[in-house]
């Protein structure tokens, strides 16, 4: 995925720049939809949360650690939808991130949310992550963009790696944590994963951070909830986690910063980074957000 910094000093001028950049990624213009790929495996992660493999038809097919592809959506679930919810899209194209390491090619996976209907309102639900959580099945192919965009940008410092992610936005953090163990970037610089999301039911893959955590002894990761629920019975952080970042790091800060959720948790975070003096060169995220 594109890195994008956030160089702007009101929010209005971020959301405008985020909405932009957003619309302008939905179809780049060398992405072509050429590519063919069957799906492997469907997992649940979450209630509302799925993990797909793919294997690309292609046996050559490569991606670098951070890309995304855009996955075309097949005209006839188009012409459906539009029938159902009195839309009227054409030729579909919706962005997702690598959710798996290069060295997996030709399999990767992408991790998708669902995003219903919200209850009350005259919207449709999310197009795309409609047909992914009800229509997608093990064997059907879909076709799908070359790679796009770079989400990593290496250098050579051994100062911290700090990922940030609010909900799904873990998205694209897997895919690369995945990369840099298989590269032995935690052997150099110390990896610090900050996975926020509303309630307990939300995350996902617990059980891969706490393995990668045991196993390699540069790499922590912590979580936050946001609403804990009651029935969580929760004692780990609380709040948004940009407050829980704001809490684990003194000022000045000398680390990259990889974000990736909602355009709100990238503002205020970017809000808590500057005020511990992390300069734009080293504050890196993409703004995508799909439905």
């Amino acid at each position: 995925m594109t890195l994008f910094r956030i160089r702007s000093a009101t929010s209005q001028l971020v959301t405008l720049a985020l909405c932009l950049l957003a619309a302008a990624w939905v179809h780049p213009p060398e992405a072509r939809a050429d590519q063919q790929a069957q799906v492997v495996k469907i997992e649940r992660l979450t209630h509302n949360v799925k993990r797909i493999r793919f294997k690309a038809a292609n046996d050559g097919f490569t991606f670098q650690a951070g890309q995304f592809i855009l996955l075309k959506l097949p005209d006839p679930y188009l012409r459906a939808f539009n029938k159902s919810h009195g839309t009227e899209h054409t030729s579909v194209s919706r962005p997702y991130s690598f959710a798996s390491a290069p060295s997996e090619a030709p399999y990767f996976d992408l991790i998708v949310k669902h995003y219903p209907a919200p209850p009350g309102k005259d919207v449709p639900p999310g197009l795309a992550s409609t047909f992914i959580h009800q229509h997608l099945r093990p064997s059907d192919t879909v076709t799908f963009s070359d790679p796009v965009g770079s989400l990593y940008m290496p250098n050579d410092s051994t100062d911290p790696v700090i990922l940030v992610a609010g909900g799904v936005g873990a998205s694209p953090f897997i895919g690369l944590l995945k990369h840099w163990f298989d590269q032995g970037l935690d052997r150099q610089r110390e990896i610090h994963f900050f996975f926020g999301v509303r309630s307990k039911r939300d995350f996902f893959l617990l059980g891969d951070l706490a393995d990668w955590s045991r196993r390699r002894k540069n790499f922590k990761y912590i979580l936050a909830l946001s609403h804990p629920d009651p029935a969580d019975k929760w004692k780990g952080e609380s709040g948004y986690i940009n407050t829980v970042l704001d809490r684990h790091f003194p000022s000045p800060l000398r680390a990259d910063v990889y974000l990736a959720g909602a355009p709100i948790m990238i503002r205020e975070t970017v809000k808590v980074l500057h005020a511990k003096q992390v300069p734009d060169t080293r504050i890196h995220h993409d703004p995508i957000k799909v439905q």
